[in-house]
């Protein structure tokens, strides 16, 4: 993350690629859950992974515009026509000339409002943890031993006042892993999240089942990232044949209503349960899927200023805890 390289911390800093393309060393199963979601408009390009230094860095995703298709080519035409045309014939045509193009305005504007408007999700019941938590932390001050360092100008950690904030500002991913290494398998997450500085285009969110090798303390893991403007995406961290690090999408940028916009904060559920992943924000239900790669890891939270964003990203994290399954 920038930090020094000789020995690996419990953070991570990276620079996001800004057209990234996938890795395809193998297939990486993902079977849906019974939760589908239509996704929004389709990004221009697939993410990809990459080689990583020393210092133990990951990739973060970089969201993708949505790409819509080009508009059809007009032909204009010359009839040949020499006889004259009265003039009652000509005011009919301006008519149904003035009539068509409203029409086709109209069901122009209905259907670029169906193509581009986010997917509407299905409220669910958050219930209140009924148990013990495995791991609260309401981030009053730093009792735990979270990884403060920080450096000026480039990216920083802090928690006081309820709150966990992480900022980069040098278009870099930084995570924030929990202390001690714990490692989590089934579990029910719970944290409130805000974009509080930066474009719209910058992502924050949670690192789950998180698991280190040589390169990196994240190289396999599952992502769940917001972004600002109101947008989600989630991510598996993946290792290549050839000892490469990066990451696969198992499911692509996509808009949805259920995501608050950067300034207004985003109340997580996270449950893994074996195979079986399901995120919920807001009370909504956005995906459950089915993967078998990884059964347990670490948690982290993480901030990344994109490399189309202006520099400077801050997210902050509240209200976090870690139950057993279903709490």
């Amino acid at each position: 993350m920038g930090r020094p390289a000789s020995a690996p911390t419990a953070s991570g800093l990276f620079t996001p690629p800004s057209i990234p393309q996938p890795i395809t060393s193998g297939p990486v199963p993902v079977t849906p859950g019974p939760v589908p979601v239509t996704p929004g408009p389709a990004p221009q390009a697939d993410m990809d992974g990459w080689a990583f230094p020393e210092s133990a860095r990951v990739p973060a995703a970089n969201r993708p515009a949505p790409a819509f298709a080009a508009a059809p080519v007009m032909r204009r035409m010359t009839t040949g026509l020499s006889r004259p045309v009265s003039k009652v014939r000509v005011a009919m045509g301006v008519i149904v000339l003035v009539i068509l193009i409203i029409s086709g305005s109209i069901i122009g504007i209905a259907y670029f409002n169906k193509e581009t408007k986010p997917t509407q999700q299905t409220v669910v019941a958050v219930p209140t943890p009924n148990s013990a938590p495995q791991y609260l932390d309401p981030f009053n001050d730093n009792t735990y031993g979270w990884n403060l360092e920080s450096e000026p100008g480039k990216y920083s950690a802090q928690i006081g006042g309820g709150n966990l904030t992480l900022e980069d500002d040098s278009h870099k991913l930084l995570w924030e892993q929990l202390p001690g290494q714990r490692s989590f398998s089934d579990f029910t997450l719970y944290v409130d999240a805000t974009l509080t500085k930066g474009d719209p285009q910058n992502g924050y969110g949670v690192y789950i089942r998180g698991s280190a090798n040589a390169n990196s303390d994240l190289a396999t893991y599952y992502r769940f990232e917001l972004y600002g403007d109101g947008a989600y995406g989630i991510y598996k961290g993946i290792i290549s044949d050839n000892g490469q690090t990066g990451y696969t999408k198992l499911v692509d940028y996509t808009p949805s209503t259920a995501v608050n916009k950067a300034g207004k904060v985003n109340h997580i559920r996270i449950t893994a349960q074996g195979s079986s992943l399901s995120f919920t924000v807001n009370g909504y239900q956005l995906q459950t899927l089915n993967d078998t790669s990884y059964a347990k890891g670490t948690i982290a939270f993480f901030v990344s200023n994109t490399t189309d964003a202006k520099p400077g990203a801050q997210a902050q994290f509240s209200e976090f805890g870690v139950y057993k399954p279903g709490a």
